[in-house]
């Protein structure tokens, strides 16, 4: 179920501050990129799994935290849930698409930024 579409999707009810990415794959169209976050901000007080819908991705760039390379192998799980909670989402209309920005740990780099046609928030 739809919940909610592109500018609504990160200004009008949701607010993902806190919430923790909990999968990224792309659909099976091959052209849809698919966040799965824990919602923090659940009315109710539990948190909720919800999926963010890039609908027809022109472009996707991901960038772990700077962090990452001086963190031994061995303690990089760990470290895992701070560097997948979200600080920040941001998208911006421009021409008919979609300029997203996903903040984690860092400002900069972002953890993803990315280009498409449309933006669903749907249960999963």
């Amino acid at each position: 179920m739809i919940l909610a579409k592109n500018q609504n999707v990160f200004y009008n009810k949701y607010d993902f501050t806190d919430s923790i990415v909990t999968n990224v794959q792309w659909d099976k169209n091959m052209l849809d990129l698919l966040v799965e976050v824990d919602y923090f901000w659940d009315i109710e007080g539990n948190n909720k799994n919800l999926k963010i819908r890039f609908k027809n991705c022109r472009e996707a760039i991901f960038s772990m935290p700077k962090a990452y390379s001086d963190i031994p192998k061995n303690e990089l799980h760990s470290y895992v849930n701070s560097w997948y909670t979200i600080t920040n989402c941001m998208a911006v209309e421009n021409n008919g698409l979609f300029d997203i920005s996903i903040k984690t740990i860092d400002d900069n780099p972002r953890w993803l930024t990315l280009l498409c046609d449309e933006i669903w928030l749907e249960n999963v």
